[in-house]
């Protein structure tokens, strides 16, 4: 190019992308434009550089004074709008000559002449331009239509002058149709085109569609890729007459009956199919129109004529099909479908072409076109290109919303389209019907699931699968699944579902109300379901809280994540775009089922397992019953009966009833309460005391923590704990290690023998059902069990090693005396590395699942039927004598450099936040930063100080999405602080925190309880698609990676925290090796000190705690003075002519929507409860309905008991 050295693209998406493609070629320098919806297209990470709109992400595109500017700053020489926004915007191509640069694409003048159909007809006419019989300028009136159409005869097209896109047209019939489509198309035109006009034409139902590519120099001369002569000859003599320049694509329609073509318009911009033209004539269009603007700018106002007629090519070369992939929804009219795209695969051969802008981990936003990409097939022949084009479709996939690619795929398989027959009326009677489930209602929360989801992933990211097992993988063998193939999961209320397909189903779990078409269905029963069906499941109705649906062949169409289909919600992973079911959802389903599964099949009543508001549950020791837990506390445990709370859902179930006398007065250097302990690694099914309330925690909980674990549930007993609902009571039952192993056999068993069953190899008649009350009793010796299983005492360098029990499938090793120390973090770190190089009899082939490593210790998982505990202990007390002295090691480090931003609006938000939904004033607030710095004796610049010269070792990486927990190097520069109580709903994604010694980079939104200090860039791309990340690590820290932090303003901050967003992000990162022998050197030197620090410390700490005890008494008695006095309720509730609307089940009241005086009717909201995690709606009901709301009971943040009041209503 002689002029043309810097290009600004004005658009999205994969025109943009494809633009910057051909300009890189060239070596023209480019500049991206995006919104923040768009920050992780391949148009932004492609360019050159890409600059940010500050406008919305609706209106950004459009706002031409803005791209002008950018273009101006940036240097750019001309402005290339493509297609679509601003390409055919006369005013913005006179704004960008104005501005000194060169529009690319044809003269305002041209897009004038052209914008307006009806004046592009006279254009069209005066060129000698065959065009359809039609109206001479607009019709002003409905009679004057009528006249007209009667004219030329039906059917006729009424068509809005301006616009495009196939809006604003109505074809019409009969003078009726007329009648009615008049308003309608003029109403169009003005809202769409503030262009009001119509005119009409003849309509020729039986045509085809045919554009023509031209490209004219601006000086009268123009070229063609066409392969009709005739047609050709036209469009060349149309454009020579307007002296049209740059790309442009007129548009004929060919009557299919007389072969006779005639005009339809022009687009006077770069075609969307510009592909096919490209491919057929072996030319690039866009470097056309780039040389063109290269003249203009050199002042040569075109290509030359000569050079120009010289590119004119003879004839086309083979054959090319386009199909354009959208993210719509064929079971919804195609409905535009936004959400996140987890796998993203094309498969691409040499003859094919993908313009795309999106990858796996594109999140497609609904505030643009939801056009994916445009895939191209060129070959020698047309029927070559279908055969191609078809299984080039058929093999892509896309996982997340719904796409067009299998009616695409139908669509070059129907056989009228394969012998041409490819009118413009051709989709009017095409029938397709996609093998899928349209989701009309999601549900409370219904959620795909597989066994046994991701138990070997770990770093933060869940567990995950059903919480009932046992019904999971029964429902699956009834329809002929593999045990183990996802499902749904459904918990207290189920969803509609419209099949489009015929499809095997089975539905087993907890009792729920269960429709096909209206008409009561048979659970734990093989069922056919037929293409148009509607499956409904309402409520549960008895004991337990969840269902599973299992469909044969699952669904095909949802994305394995880390070898698993299961969803994650509360980190965004697996399942259904990583989220729970909502209406408008499509599950593709298997589209063939075997014949020999076409049998009707019902299990057995007596071996349907049994559910139960009481449950006796069964546990073993868990890791810290031994010195944390006094022997009466123990006793407590299996001596109560537990209460659920409203709180119990996937990742953990909250009890209520005694609290513990501890037998520690304080945490040490876990915290302040004798409940906390260093971090270390949680057993699936462990109850934690998060202070002296006991939570259980089940698939989705966190992988570690700092809470003292106690009595754990036995594997064998997860189905029974997945059914446990808000409300029920529990007590535990002790078994031993052999009760525990003896018992999951049986239940594994059971599952085979029903699995014989449902395939005929066997009877349900010979299968014993699984009844707990025939076990015999526990063959423990010890009433209580040992938690400490084995004790290697310290020696030299070699810290004291524990063995600590965590029920029948998780091991403890636990180093030191619970104290913070590096030393015990390489051990663990050097322990499993030893673990992970392994190839004996215990090994990750032979049994051992995963690892949790923390500070001072590592939790194994390892399947407990596969390697017995007593080997296991034995294999780790050799290694441990053969990792040795590890005081002089030198492990491999890296050290990051990450900026940081002590103020900024995100994090005073998120404290904002807190403090309005949360609580509203405690010694941390509103300043998390300054409680901080004074709860260690600093100031608030100390605190600052100690962050930005620090360096934080990380000791786990986890908890939630692969969170860094890092303890400061320097032991001076540790400082001490509890956490938030209660901890927050929201914490912004880059956070940086503190609680208890550590600092914490929360890395994306989730809750949390550490305290705010500072932003940063995260560290987690969960699809992997940004730059220093793979879908196969999607994390970027690891165990003793040091993080470090400079100080950016918050504009700084957020200049990089959008490049991060963008993918384009580079972190700053410099391997190294992390001495040991100094560490320790460091850690004699400076004895004194860190007494002195401590010292104060603890003084300091003092008085925050008494400030924090002031400030949450005040808090509670406000909370009680606030609530309605009981006589006042109860002189209410005697009055005869007050109905009262009462909680369904145990909850949390989140929001109240009732206000004393409202009107009451059957649709009337009262209040939404949160339980279970799930958003519970409380309506009027039976005799509240058509009275008047006398008096609301409850606020926000109120915990309710089934039954409890929530308003009263005065009957009418």
């Amino acid at each position: 190019m002689e002029k043309l050295k810097t290009l600004l693209i004005a658009n999205r998406g994969e025109i943009a992308a494809r633009i910057n493609r051909t300009a890189r070629a060239e070596n023209i320098r480019t500049i991206a434009i995006y919104t923040h919806a768009d920050a992780a297209s391949l148009h932004v990470s492609e360019a050159d550089e890409s600059v940010l709109l500050p406008g919305g992400d609706a209106k950004g595109y459009l706002d031409g004074d803005e791209i002008i500017r950018i273009a101006k700053e940036y240097e750019a020489d001309a402005i290339i709008p493509g297609y679509g926004f601003l390409s055919e915007n006369s005013d913005f191509a006179r704004s960008v000559a104005a501005a000194g640069m060169v529009f690319v694409g044809p003269s305002p003048e041209a897009i004038d002449s052209f914008g307006i159909k009806h004046t592009a007809r006279e254009l069209a006419m005066a060129a000698g331009v065959p065009v359809v019989p039609g109206t001479r300028g607009l019709v002003d009136s409905v009679e004057d239509a009528i006249t007209e159409s009667e004219k030329l005869g039906f059917p006729v097209m009424l068509k809005a002058t301006a616009g495009g896109g196939g809006m604003g047209l109505a074809a019409c019939k009969d003078v009726n149709e007329v009648k009615d489509s008049y308003a309608m198309v003029k109403s169009r035109g003005e809202n769409l085109f503030k262009n009001s006009g119509l005119f009409i034409e003849r309509y020729y139902p039986d045509s085809h569609h045919i554009e023509v590519q031209v490209f004219g120099n601006g000086l009268g001369n123009a070229i063609h890729f066409e392969l009709r002569k005739r047609l050709a000859e036209t469009a060349v003599g149309l454009a020579e007459s307007i002296r049209y320049g740059s790309a442009g694509t007129i548009e004929y329609i060919v009557d299919d009956k007389s072969g006779d073509f005639f005009f339809l318009e022009m687009n006077t911009r770069l075609q969307v199919e510009h592909g096919i033209t490209e491919l057929c004539y072996d030319v690039d269009l866009v470097k056309l129109m780039l040389l063109q603007a290269d003249a203009e700018l050199a002042g040569k106002g075109g290509i030359k004529a000569e050079t120009l007629k010289e590119m004119q090519p003879s004839e086309p070369k083979g054959a090319a099909i386009e199909c354009r992939v959208y993210a719509e929804n064929p079971a919804r009219d195609y409905a535009p479908s936004p959400g996140i795209l987890q796998i993203v695969e094309w498969n691409g051969t040499e003859n094919s072409r993908i313009d795309t802008w999106v990858k796996t981990g594109t999140i497609v936003s609904s505030h643009y076109d939801p056009l994916l990409a445009k895939v191209m097939f060129h070959s020698e022949s047309r029927n070559t290109t279908i055969k191609e084009m078809h299984q080039l479709l058929t093999k892509s996939r896309i996982c997340g919303p719904p796409t067009n690619l299998d009616f695409l795929a139908a669509i070059l398989a129907d056989s009228e389209f394969v012998v041409g027959n490819t009118m413009t009326k051709f989709l009017a009677t095409f029938e397709y019907a996609p093998a899928a489930i349209d989701v009309l209602t999601g549900g409370a929360y219904t959620q795909v699931q597989d066994y046994p989801g991701r138990p070997t992933m770990g770093r933060g990211f869940p567990h995950a699968g059903p919480m009932d097992p046992l019904a999971f993988q029964i429902a699956n063998l009834l329809v002929g699944n593999r045990p183990g193939v996802e499902g749904l999961e459904l918990t207290l209320n189920g969803p509609e579902l419209v099949f489009k397909a015929k499809a095997l189903i089975a539905l087993c779990g907890a009792s729920m109300e269960f429709a096909i078409d209206g008409k009561p269905a048979l659970m734990w029963s093989r069922i056919i379901i037929n293409s148009g069906q509607r499956l409904k499941i309402g409520k549960t109705t008895g004991a337990g809280c969840r269902s599973y649906l299992a469909v044969y062949g699952g669904f095909p169409n949802v994305a394995r994540w880390f070898g698993s289909k299961a969803t994650s919600p509360g980190v965004g992973v697996g399942g259904y775009q990583g989220r729970q079911l909502s209406a408008g959802d499509l599950l593709g389903i298997t589209k063939d089922i075997p014949d020999d599964l076409t049998q009707p099949l019902k299990l057995a009543e007596r071996l349907v397992p049994k559910y139960t508001d009481h449950w006796e549950i069964l546990a073993m020791v868990g890791p810290y019953d031994d010195g944390y837990l006094l022997p009466e506390d123990v006793e407590m445990i299996y001596d109560t009966k537990w209460q659920v709370s409203h709180n119990a859902a996937r990742g953990g179930i909250r009890l209520i009833g005694p609290k513990p006398k501890w037998a520690r007065k304080d945490g040490g250097e876990g915290g302040a309460h004798p409940s906390n302990v260093v971090e270390y690694g949680y057993p699936v099914g462990t109850l934690n005391w998060t202070g002296d309330d006991p939570c259980i925690f089940p698939v989705d909980c966190p992988d570690f923590g700092g809470f003292v674990s106690s009595t754990t549930i036995i594997k064998a007993d997860y189905w029974r704990l997945g059914q446990i609902k808000a409300g029920d009571t529990i007590k535990y039952r002790r078994v031993s290690l052999e009760d525990a192993l003896a018992i999951r056999k049986l239940v594994n068993d059971f599952i085979l023998s029903v699995g014989r069953a449902c395939k005929g190899e066997g009877s349900f008649k010979d299968i014993m059902p699984l009844d707990y009350s025939l076990l015999p009793a526990s063959s423990m010796s010890d009433k209580l069990g040992i938690a400490v299983l084995h004790r290697v005492e310290a020696k030299g360098n070699q810290p004291q090693t524990l063995y600590r029990q965590g029920a029948d499938d998780y091991l403890l090793v636990e180093y030191g005396s619970g104290n913070f120390d590096l030393n015990h973090r390489c051990r663990v770190t050097a322990l499993t590395k030893a673990l992970r190089e392994a190839t004996g009899s215990i090994s990750f082939s032979t049994g051992l699942v995963n690892t949790v490593g923390c500070c001072t210790s590592l939790l194994i998982y390892y399947d407990g039927l596969k390697i017995a505990q007593k080997k296991l202990i034995s294999y780790l007390v050799d290694l441990e004598s053969q990792l040795g002295d590890l005081s002089n090691a030198q492990v491999p480090s890296r050290i990051f450099k990450l900026p940081i931003t002590f103020e900024s609006e995100r994090q005073k938000a998120a404290i904002q936040r807190y403090i309005e939904t949360q609580r509203p004033y405690a010694s941390y607030l509103p300043d998390n930063m300054e409680f901080v710095a004074k709860n260690n004796g600093l100031e608030r610049k100390d605190l600052e100080h100690i962050l930005l010269n620090s360096k934080l070792m990380a000791v786990s990486v986890g908890f939630f999405a692969a969170l860094p927990l890092c303890l400061p190097v320097d032991p001076r520069e540790r400082l001490n602080c509890p956490k938030m109580n209660p901890s927050r709903v929201f914490t912004p994604a880059g956070q940086v925190s503190w609680g208890g010694s550590c600092m914490a980079l929360y890395n994306v939104e989730s809750p949390g309880g550490y305290q705010l200090t500072g932003l940063t860039i995260p560290g987690v791309d969960i699809l992997g698609s940004k730059n220093g990340y793979s879908l196969e690590r999607p994390w970027l820290f690891e165990d003793f990676d040091q993080l470090t932090f400079y100080e950016v303003n918050e504009e700084e901050y957020e200049r990089q925290l959008a490049i991060f967003e963008s993918g384009r992000y580079v972190y700053d990162v410099e391997s190294t090796t992390f001495d040991m022998g100094a560490h320790n050197a460091l850690l004699a030197s400076t004895v004194q000190e860190v007494q002195a620090m401590k010292e104060r410390q603890a003084k300091a700490q003092e008085e925050m705690d008494q400030v924090e005890k002031d400030l949450m008494a005040k808090w509670t008695e406000e909370k009680a003075a606030g609530k309605v006095p009981m006589d006042k309720v109860e002189a209410l509730l005697n009055d005869p002519n007050i109905a009262k609307v009462e909680a369904p089940l145990n909850a949390n009241v989140w929001k109240v929507i009732a206000a004393e005086g409202d009107d009451v009717d059957g649709e009337t909201v009262v209040a939404i409860l949160e339980a279970m995690k799930l958003e519970i709606t409380v309506k009027a009901e039976n005799e509240a309905v058509g009275g008047k709301i006398e008096k609301v009971l409850v606020r926000p943040g109120d915990v309710v008991k089934a039954g409890d009041p929530l308003v009263l209503v005065r009957q009418a």
